[in-house]
């Protein structure tokens, strides 16, 4: 049954022959071992080869273990909606970049049985819990962002732990957690923060003040961010999944979520400068 010990749940990227042909080499993984595979919802009726298989809701019953297949973007869908905090997650690259996720297409067969025997590290990721006028929001892994809406200028004013940081007035301001520290923020002019550290990161986007320069907070700070009255509309957006448009007035609030994301790591601390030269720092 759905959420049982002896199943594994899978999650594909939409629309991509590469995710879907790495998703059946892990499920004849699966079924060899006599483990029986779930397909999540959204995937199920994406993919017409999988749909033999029974399928689940990763908002209402999911797995403990699920793999997720596709780039990115597709682990922070899963990470963003996923109900229980115990779930684990094996991450199969299927795509040009995939910086967060470990096990590549030739060595699914043998992650996959590793998976299923236990032989991994867990690792626990902070994610970032943000607020609207203190209504919660949904937990993001990799950022929250507030985001120019139609190129108007933002005018913010940023306070960590209730001391003034700075006024920004640009394109927005990126919120981002060590993992996060390779995504938005880095395109914004954030630092590479090294995996082994807990940090919270501040960067501005395309502020009009040439001054501003990227803050790293502790984890455990609150950052507050008001919008002055005479700012431009803008999205607050997490993980690139959540958007909401906000005005002037607007009050955010970002900490720490409640509960980290875990992913089921194999080679990732012996080889992470690594995928950092060959994923990112020579993407094109």
């Amino acid at each position: 049954m759905p959420g049982g010990q002896d199943n594994i749940g899978i999650i594909v990227k939409p629309r991509s022959s590469v995710a879907e042909e790495a998703a059946l080499k892990a499920i004849r993984a699966l079924t060899r071992n006599n483990v029986e595979p779930l397909i999540e919802e959204d995937t199920w009726k994406n993919y017409e080869s999988l749909r033999r298989f029974p399928k689940f809701s990763i908002e209402r019953n999911p797995p403990r273990k699920i793999i997720v297949v596709g780039g990115d973007g597709t682990l922070l869908w899963a990470t963003q909606r996923v109900s229980s905090p115990e779930v684990i997650f094996m991450t199969v690259r299927a795509g040009k970049r995939g910086f967060l996720l470990d096990v590549e297409p030739y060595e699914i067969e043998e992650r996959v049985l590793d998976f299923i025997m236990g032989k991994y590290k867990v690792f626990e990721y902070p994610r970032l819990q943000a607020y609207i006028d203190e209504r919660k929001l949904p937990c993001s892994l990799n950022d929250v962002v507030i985001l120019t809406k139609k190129g108007r200028l933002v005018r913010l004013t940023l306070y960590a732990n209730g001391f003034k940081v700075y006024g920004i007035d640009g394109d927005g301001v990126v919120i981002s957690t060590t993992l996060g520290s390779t995504g938005y923020s880095l395109s914004a002019g954030g630092p590479i923060i090294d995996p082994s550290l807990d940090v919270i990161v501040i960067s501005p986007l395309n502020p009009v003040q040439l001054h501003l320069r990227p803050v790293i907070l502790p984890p455990n700070y609150r950052v507050d961010i008001e919008m002055r009255p005479d700012s431009g509309n803008a999205y607050i957006i997490c993980d690139g999944q959540y958007l909401e448009e906000i005005g002037p007035g607007t009050k955010v609030s970002v900490g720490r979520c409640e509960y980290p994301t875990k992913i089921a790591r194999f080679k990732w601390w012996e080889n992470y400068y690594e995928k950092l030269y060959t994923r990112l720092l020579t993407y094109w």
